[in-house]
């Protein structure tokens, strides 16, 4: 067969004479010889189809009628795209490692939403977000995303900037003050114990209820004194504390006047040493068989002793019968 056409008789109406087949010669020897096949339209000879710079078949996928299918496969699977309507998104599918297919993705959640859009409980989708926990906080660099911390409870872990709720203890204080809220008391409430959290208390009227110490705390010491003293030892702290006085009561009886002084010094010492020693308070009583004086001193605030271990001392510089009472507490 010549490398030329094949002439082909047809019949029909219309038919002007005999159609042709085109041939190509190929092989080695000239002696092999195929058809070649043009697609197209049967209408007219300009819609033909196209190929590629490598032999195949140019498809154009964008001309897919309303229900056609196009099925891809590797020889052993199938994939489809189907197209279910003209300009219709495609479909597709998300394939686990065992092979089955994904169709849930663990609830209804939104992805996204527009600033400042309308939420309805109950209604509105929302995204779950999950946390990352670290018993030691790694930092991250300015400008890159992180994940949102929480603490070892599940709980979303929030520090305040500038914030003055979080100053550890004995260390430098900066920033704004803090508004507190307390308990309004008509009653004295119940003790806790050391170390644990209170209340602030405050009156039925807002205001707060001050007091120096705690109850607990109080100290109290007396002595009854006929004879001439040289420094005795009133109050003796605990060691390195220091003497804080909030109350004197001192009442004199018998007859014997004589000048009383109580003073804060160290330990071991008999003579009060103006200057060096602490007057606490100078008290003179001329009692007769008539009169029995005496003193009551009750600081607005309390008289510390400024020195540690310092104790309070008495003097007398005659046989004067006095009593001592002081009430106070113990400082660091």
């Amino acid at each position: 067969m010549a490398d030329s056409d094949i002439q082909i008789p047809v019949t029909g109406t219309g038919d002007t004479g005999p159609k042709k087949v085109d041939t190509r010669t190929v092989g080695a020897g000239g002696d092999e010889h195929r058809q070649v096949v043009v697609l197209g339209s049967p209408t007219t000879a300009t819609d033909v189809a196209g190929v590629t710079a490598a032999n195949g078949l140019a498809v154009d996928v964008t001309r897919f009628p309303t229900g056609a299918k196009v099925q891809l496969t590797d020889g052993t699977d199938d994939a489809t795209i189907s197209v279910a309507g003209s300009r219709k998104p495609l479909d597709v599918h998300l394939i686990d490692s065992s092979g089955a297919v994904i169709s849930s993705f663990g609830g209804a959640g939104g992805t996204s939403a527009a600033d400042n859009s309308a939420f309805t409980a109950g209604t509105t989708v929302a995204t779950p977000v999950s946390g990352f926990y670290q018993s030691t906080p790694s930092a991250v660099t300015d400008g890159r995303v992180a994940a949102i911390g929480i603490d070892d409870q599940r709980r979303v872990k929030v520090v305040l900037d500038a914030s003055t709720l979080d100053v550890p203890h004995a260390t430098t204080d900066a920033g704004s003050p803090v508004k507190i809220g307390g308990k309004a008391r008509t009653a004295t409430p119940a003790a806790v114990a050391n170390g644990q959290r209170v209340d602030a208390s405050f009156t039925s009227l807002g205001q707060m209820q001050v007091a120096l110490i705690d109850p607990g705390q109080q100290v109290f010491k007396s002595a009854s004194y006929t004879s001439t003293q040289t420094g005795a030892v009133l109050w003796d702290p605990t060691s390195g504390k220091k003497i804080a006085i909030t109350s004197i009561v001192i009442s004199s009886f018998g007859t014997t006047a004589g000048r009383v002084l109580l003073w804060a010094g160290a330990n071991g010492d008999t003579v009060y040493s103006p200057g060096t020693d602490q007057l606490i308070l100078p008290f003179s009583a001329a009692p007769s068989t008539t009169s029995k004086p005496g003193i009551v001193f009750t600081p607005p605030t309390p008289v510390y002793v400024t020195t540690a271990d310092f104790e309070l001392h008495v003097t007398t510089d005659a046989a004067i019968s006095i009593d001592v009472n002081v009430y106070g507490f113990e400082w660091a």
